[in-house]
């Protein structure tokens, strides 16, 4: 079967897809996303790589597509590859050599293979975003053929570096789909966005007028729980006035993350 290549740079994005018999790549440049200060723990770095996994199949089932599976070797080609990217922002790696070289280190081959790197973006949803609104991005993450995916984030300075490797192969028994982790839920997080800000004290308050005047709540129970700052059994303006606090508090460099341990300092 004739091998087919195609990759993508964003954020400083570019697209190609040609036969690797031809060797040849075209690309077309965008301006990079704007560097903001950002500090991810290993950790959080590999739930980041899930995710955009996970978002990946998100955009695929809204089309139909199946969806990818993550093999854990090319998960592991692409944080070398991210890596890479750290020093050299190319489709070429460091030493020289196209960027799908990478998974013959991983025992790898391929019928198809893609690639997509970015930089600058601060979240798994503003890199998908970025590429997404790309058309040769777009294209490998909807491309009907591929079968498999990994990708590879890491942070160096305050910039977050992202990969994405696309694959067709024959079957892997240890490929799976990625799932989503499941958000913990922050008291004062009315929207189970992960952050407790402004909108959470709208929509507290919002709550509040419409029950003081005889209304119907606006709330679920599990909204209830969480809008339920002080755990007075009401919901009412002391508990937005709370939440605004926490958010101030941490938006001026704040460490606590609880809100309620917050209230206790």
């Amino acid at each position: 079967m004739k091998k087919i290549v195609s990759f993508v740079m964003a954020a400083v994005i570019a697209a190609v897809s040609v036969p690797c018999i031809t060797a040849e790549a075209a690309s077309m440049s965008a301006v990079p996303a704007a560097e903001q200060t950002v500090s991810a723990s290993d950790s959080e770095l590999a739930d980041y790589a899930n995710e955009v996994a996970v978002i990946v199949n998100k955009e695929r089932s809204a089309k139909g597509l199946k969806p990818l599976r993550v093999l854990p070797k090319l998960q592991s080609a692409a944080q070398v590859r991210a890596n890479e990217i750290t020093r050299v922002f190319d489709h070429h790696r460091p030493n020289g050599t196209t960027c799908f070289s990478v998974i013959e280190e991983f025992g790898l081959d391929y019928y198809y293979i893609g690639e997509n790197i970015a930089a600058g973006q601060t979240s798994p949803e503003r890199v998908m975003t970025a590429w997404m609104n790309s058309e040769g991005h777009k294209s490998n993450i909807l491309d009907p053929d591929f079968m498999y995916i990994g990708v590879g984030v890491v942070q160096k300075g305050s910039t977050l570096y992202w990969t994405q490797i696309f694959l067709k192969y024959e079957e892997f028994s240890d490929a799976y789909i990625p799932k989503e982790k499941e958000k913990p839920k922050y008291t004062g997080d009315l929207n189970s966005d992960g952050k407790v800000d402004g909108r959470d004290a709208s929509a507290i308050l919002i709550e509040y007028a419409a029950v003081s005047s005889g209304g119907s709540s606006k709330l679920n129970s599990e909204q209830k729980k969480l809008a339920d700052i002080d755990s007075s059994g009401m919901i009412d303006s002391k508990d937005a006035s709370y939440v605004l606090g926490f958010y101030s508090y941490l938006s001026s460099g704040g460490k606590t993350t609880d809100i309620k341990q917050w209230l206790r300092q």
